[in-house]
């Protein structure tokens, strides 16, 4: 009986750890990637070369661009394992960062933006 008190809680960590679901933009999560890029200088070339296509391009006045990246991880949480408690409990955890560049006419980037929101998805919807 003392083995089976030993191995639930390895259990219950290795539950929690195989939960997490990731999408989106994984180059914005590194800080060397995202430091790469300065305003006043870099290109929307050398920003595609750091971090790939965006997932959302948006164009306003003068010419400006705006590129948007995104990146979500999901993750649960222990009262999720519990049936009852997962019924009235708020389960899933998520972690999302954004990152926002936007350029000029001549492409080169003026604007550089990032923020993160964490909660449960539900409450804090991407």
């Amino acid at each position: 009986m003392t083995t089976w008190f030993k191995v639930l809680p390895l259990f219950f960590v290795l539950l929690l750890g195989y939960g997490c679901v990731a999408t989106g933009s994984q180059g914005i999560t590194e800080a060397g990637r995202t430091a790469g890029i300065e305003t006043g200088k870099s290109t929307r070339a050398e920003v595609s070369a750091l971090l790939g296509f965006p997932a959302i391009v948006t164009y306003g006045e003068k010419g400006r661009e705006t590129w948007n990246y995104y990146h979500v991880m999901e993750y649960p949480t222990a009262t999720d394992f519990i049936p009852v408690v997962d019924g009235v409990v708020a389960g899933f955890q998520q972690n999302t960062k954004v990152l926002t560049v936007t350029f000029d006419r001549q492409g080169v980037a003026q604007d550089l933006q990032g923020r993160e929101v964490a909660g449960n998805p539900e409450v804090y919807p991407y």
